[in-house]
């Protein structure tokens, strides 16, 4: 099982996913990485659902942006490729750049006209370990959130 980890988490740190693109990326790319990934690890079989890709207008151009959500992916050689207790990896395309974030859940909430993707998180993002907490991110030439 240790060893199992060990690959996991090497092949993470090695991947696109930890370090982003060098490159512009869209949400077809990102699930392309995912899928690559997959069948790295033990030749494994990689599945995405419909809803892995939806799209939301972060920027307010009127121009949807792409968020891919990896709790809609599944890995026949692992179960957890893409999270864990600590949540899951949500990437969200925003004029070719990729942005990651780990949650448990994601909702966007539409607040004046601004959308705010708000994530629960780990409590540990909060500085403690009981309770629910969450991150609520817009966009400003990059999302902002409080800390």
């Amino acid at each position: 099982m240790k060893t199992l980890l060990s690959v996991i988490l090497i092949s993470l740190c090695l991947s696109r996913f930890a370090y982003g693109a060098d490159q512009p990326e869209d949400a077809s790319a990102v699930v392309q990485d995912a899928k690559e990934e997959c069948a790295r690890f033990e030749n494994g079989e990689f599945h995405a659902t419909e809803q892995a890709i939806s799209l939301h207008d972060f920027t307010g151009d009127g121009q949807p942006e792409e968020i891919v959500d990896a709790a809609q992916f599944s890995c026949s050689t692992s179960a957890s490729m893409w999270g864990g207790s600590g949540g899951t990896f949500l990437w969200v395309v925003v004029d070719g750049k990729s942005y990651e974030f780990l949650a448990n859940k994601w909702k966007i909430v539409d607040f004046d006209g601004q959308s705010v993707l708000l994530l629960a998180v780990h409590s540990s993002e909060c500085s403690d370990d009981i309770g629910p907490c969450y991150r609520a991110l817009v966009w400003s030439d990059g999302f902002r959130t409080t800390r």
